[in-house]
């Protein structure tokens, strides 16, 4: 009987081993596909992060880009004035505020060149400005024109002066003015207004030609 029985146990047994192998190769599996699940979420969390981390670092250079760019609005408009004190305190506020080196680098130059040249180099523009505001006969009498008159005999008496001018400034300026009072002495003397106008383009030339340190302007556009 035992020996009979014993081929049946043995099928027995082949069946039990089958079914656990089949039974470990699911679990092998089984559990793969969770490693791969696993490695998946895990693999998207990180690409969410760096997605997030990057949109975080761009918003971050924009913000700074914008910063920027309006600190460098404001120093542009603040040239406008022919103050160069009001241009210091824009770089000074770019030098504090801004978190870019290079920036920071440029202001601190800026405000060297400030020092030692654009109070001279303003009032060189300014000049040209109010002397070309008089060489029309036919705005004498003008509020405009008499307070560019006025302003024109403080920057030839004390602004320029002050600030050293060159000699060819100071000649075209003395030029000028005498020309300015013999054409003022008759509004329709044509040839007298025709030489202030010449004179003005001496003046203009003069101006170019003395205005302090062009190459800076070359420096600060790179």
């Amino acid at each position: 009987m035992t020996d009979q029985e014993s081929p049946k146990l043995s099928g027995d047994d082949n069946e039990v081993a089958l079914t656990n192998a089949k039974l470990q190769l699911e679990r092998a599996r089984y559990r793969a596909d969770l490693v791969k699940w696993v490695i998946i979420a895990i693999g998207a969390v990180i690409s969410f992060a760096v997605i997030d981390y990057g949109k975080l670092r761009i918003e971050e250079f924009r913000a700074t880009a914008e910063n920027q760019r309006e600190l460098l609005n404001a120093y542009l408009r603040a040239t406008e004035s022919p103050t160069p004190d009001i241009w210091k305190r824009k770089l000074h506020l770019i030098i504090n505020s801004s978190n870019d080196t290079q920036t920071k680098a440029w202001a601190q130059r800026e405000l060297e060149y400030i020092d030692s040249f654009a109070a001279l180099d303003a009032l060189y523009r300014e000049t040209l400005k109010v002397a070309s505001q008089l060489v029309e006969p036919n705005r004498i009498g003008e509020p405009d024109r008499i307070q560019a008159r006025a302003r024109y005999n403080q920057l030839y008496w004390a602004d320029l002066p002050y600030a050293g001018e060159s000699q060819q400034v100071i000649s075209a300026m003395i030029n000028f003015r005498a020309q300015l009072i013999e054409a003022e002495k008759d509004p329709a003397a044509t040839k007298e207004w025709a030489k202030l106008n010449r004179r003005l383009i001496e003046l203009s030339k003069a101006l170019r030609d003395s205005t302090p340190n062009k190459s800076h302007e070359n420096d600060v556009n790179r």
